[in-house]
């Protein structure tokens, strides 16, 4: 497995301005960086956003984004105490989510 990149999204027009990404790929952060227009991508460490994570930022909580494609068990397993299989589970489910897109767009363009 590549090395995990950590990222924190900020977007002053979402309702939640900042998030939490992790990626495996470069391919799957420049999906995100493309597809969330206005959005800037600040690369941080895994120090950093494990931090963020559990005492936020400016006192302002900050979430994982974007987790809609974990199993429920994989939801149960995400954890600051564990902080390691979160970014795991957290770039797995970037991936997933960025595979599923380009799977469609290979898929119409084949028709």
């Amino acid at each position: 497995m590549s090395k995990l990149k950590y990222y924190i999204r900020h977007q002053t027009n979402f309702l939640q301005d900042k998030f939490i990404l992790v990626f495996k790929s470069d391919q799957a952060r420049d999906y995100f960086q493309n597809a969330l227009k206005g959005s800037r991508f600040e690369e941080v460490t895994s120090q950093v956003a494990e931090n963020a994570a559990r005492i936020g930022i400016h006192g302002n909580t900050i979430p994982y984004g974007y987790t809609l494609k974990l199993t429920k068990e994989e939801m149960n397993e995400l954890s600051t105490a564990n902080w390691d299989r979160t970014a795991e589970l957290l770039a797995e489910a970037n991936e997933r989510l960025y595979q599923e897109v380009k799977e469609k767009k290979d898929q119409k363009e084949f028709e």
